[in-house]
Order: C-alpha cells, then structure tokens, then sequence
C-alpha cells in the first residue's frame, strides 16, 4: 500500500472537519428548535440513559459523565444546571465521598430524550450515512 501524500491527508482532514461542523450546527439547530435542547445537554443525557437506563433511581457519577464528555469540568457543571432548572435531572451527594455528585435522570428527562432521540438519529444518519448528501455549511446558533 502506497503511503498517502501530505495533500491527501489534508483533504481528508478537511472533510473530516467539514462533515463534524455541518453535523454539529445541523444537531444543534435541530435539537433546540424541536426539543429545546442543546447538543450537549442531550449528549449527557445520553449518556445518564445509558448510565441509569429507564430504572427509576438510577445514577451516575458527575466524574464518569465528565469523561466521557468533550466538555471542560465548569462547562459540563453549567449544562447540568441547566437541565437541571428543566427538571430534567437532579443532583445527589454522596454519601461515602463528599467530593462526587450523582446525576439522576427524572422521567422528564427520559421522556424529552426519548422524544430527542428520532431527531438525533436522523441527522446523524443524514450527515454519516448518506454520502450524496453535500450540504452547504449551516451556521450555529442557540
């Protein structure tokens, strides 16, 4: 196998950023206009659904949340407040460490990510799947 050429391996890095931005803003967009719900707060909530599943009283550390995150500690800790004010999660001390807090999904966290998550999947699967589909860079907004 021929090793690549700097200029191949640009052009894929470029696609490769190309492909994350459009996704990105298009999830963005869509999760807030839909679910009123930003990328990040439905990422952790993903994550907590994944963490607790469905079972009433399940939860997961903030530290295992944080990483798996692409998130800085301060800007995770803000976005759980803010699902947080949603009613959407609640935070639990712990008991035997004083250091960790708990995340628990409420059943309206679970019943908005439910809802999210067809919207998630099809921009996923438009963006990563269909390779036709060219679409010009959308911009980001909140």
């Amino acid at each position: 196998m021929e090793a690549e050429t700097d200029v191949d391996v640009c052009a894929k890095w470029s696609e490769t950023l190309r492909v994350y931005h459009n996704t990105s803003c298009e999830l963005e967009n869509e999760l807030q206009s839909r679910h009123d719900l930003g990328r990040s707060e439905f990422e952790v909530l993903l994550i907590l659904s994944r963490e607790c599943g469905a079972a009433a009283g399940g939860k997961a550390k903030m530290k295992d949340i944080e990483a798996e995150m692409y998130l800085s500690q301060s800007a995770l800790s803000r976005t759980v407040t803010r699902l947080e004010k949603a009613g959407l999660v609640t935070r639990a001390a712990c008991d035997f460490d004083r250091r960790a807090n708990f995340l628990m999904l409420t059943p309206a966290g679970l019943e908005r990510f439910e809802a999210a998550k067809p919207t998630h999947r099809a921009v996923l699967v438009k963006h990563l799947v269909d390779t036709t589909a060219s679409q010009p860079a959308a911009a980001c907004s909140r």
